[in-house]
């Protein structure tokens, strides 16, 4: 992930837009901000979502999967 992820946090989400296409990036999710910036994540692949929202917080998210390597965390 970029570095560029760091600079969202402490920053208020006012909404998700979610966008699919045909070709380079083929899904995006864009998180919106209150101070009327945006950030993209991005891939060439489907993003899917989860079925639910989900009861934990850090801890829980960190014992999850625990194979997998977490690349950025705020």
């Amino acid at each position: 992930m970029k570095s560029a992820a760091g600079r969202i946090v402490g920053k208020t989400i006012a909404g998700i837009i979610v966008k699919k296409g045909n070709g380079p990036p083929r899904s995006q999710v864009f998180l919106l901000f209150d101070d009327d910036t945006y950030y993209e994540f991005y891939a060439d692949a489907k993003i899917s979502g989860a079925g639910g929202v989900d009861q934990g917080g850090p801890d829980a998210v960190r014992a999850y999967m625990p194979d997998n390597e977490i690349v950025f965390e705020a």
